[in-house]
């Protein structure tokens, strides 16, 4: 099968954190605090090979602290720790994301970065697939598809994805609607 959405879901998500918000003074709350601010640098930096453009980790920095609160990242992790150990996922530091949280954090993502194109730039690139392959994809993979990904592979790791059966057959179906998508292999 070609390079699945869980490769590239893997590859957005290297970075342990996930923070978005603009650079005024209208959002971000948890982040634009000094202890906010610290875990953001923290995340940013355990980032380094990450396809994500140095705007777009920040951004992801900013959600994923906003999202999951000063408070609960204090009460798990320290900035030092996070960049001592930037292979472990937040679920390893003892972070969740409930619904609410997970929400919050898709909503600022996609304030300042497109996901959704990324996502499938990164799953197309370097494939031999027809625009009309790549079209099909774009439509075919719905908002809560794409956030379940997000979300998962960023709190829990690349394992919980493959794990997640019911998140990798949404997955497989995906790719099985778009002609091109899949191949034998």
């Amino acid at each position: 099968m070609r390079r699945t959405m869980l490769a590239v879901a893997v590859l957005m998500m290297a970075a342990l954190g996930a923070a978005c918000g603009d650079d005024d003074d209208g959002g971000g709350a948890e982040s634009s605090t000094d202890e906010g601010q610290e875990y953001v640098d923290a995340i940013v930096a355990s980032n380094d090979d990450s396809e994500l453009t140095d705007e777009e980790n920040e951004c992801f920095a900013r959600a994923f602290v906003d999202a999951v609160g000063v408070d609960q990242l204090q009460g798990a992790v320290t900035p030092d720790e996070i960049r001592e150990d930037p292979e472990s996922s937040p679920a390893e530091f003892g972070l969740t994301l409930d619904e609410d949280q997970a929400d919050a954090f898709w909503e600022d993502v996609n304030e300042c970065m497109d996901v959704r194109a990324a996502f499938v730039e990164g799953l197309t690139e370097g494939e031999d697939m027809s625009q009309e392959t790549v079209d099909c994809l774009e439509d075919a993979i719905d908002d809560d598809l794409l956030k379940r990904v997000l979300v998962t592979s960023l709190m829990e790791g690349e394992d919980a994805l493959e794990e997640d059966q019911e998140l990798m057959s949404d997955l497989i179906g995906v790719l099985g609607d778009c002609p091109g998508a899949v191949t034998e292999g």
